[in-house]
């Protein structure tokens, strides 16, 4: 069952990216009939600025996910050395 859901998914995300990546490619080339010369610069500027915007929030999101990981595996580390250290102490005061 949980196969058959997350290959439902993975279909379902691959049709919406290929819907989002056509509009986002055929968009810009559908004004260029509409549109004077000025108005063109300006939607394009704004379109950089948008993709650059939404791929800085990944990266952002994606190193705050692995400082957040590395922050864990810390905490873990230093978790298992006092266990260590507890099990060490009750063995020296139990002999």
């Amino acid at each position: 069952m949980k196969r058959k859901t997350s290959f439902i998914k993975s279909i379902l995300l691959t049709i919406a990216s290929l819907i989002i990546g056509f509009i986002a490619i055929a968009f810009p080339f559908n004004l260029f009939s509409a549109l004077s010369s000025e108005a063109m610069h300006i939607v394009f500027i704004s379109e950089i600025i948008i993709y650059f915007s939404i791929s800085m929030v990944f990266l952002v999101l994606k190193d705050r996910k692995a400082k957040e990981k590395e922050k864990l595996e810390k905490r873990h580390q230093q978790r298992r050395e006092k266990i260590q250290r507890v099990k060490t102490d009750w063995i020296d005061i139990a002999a």
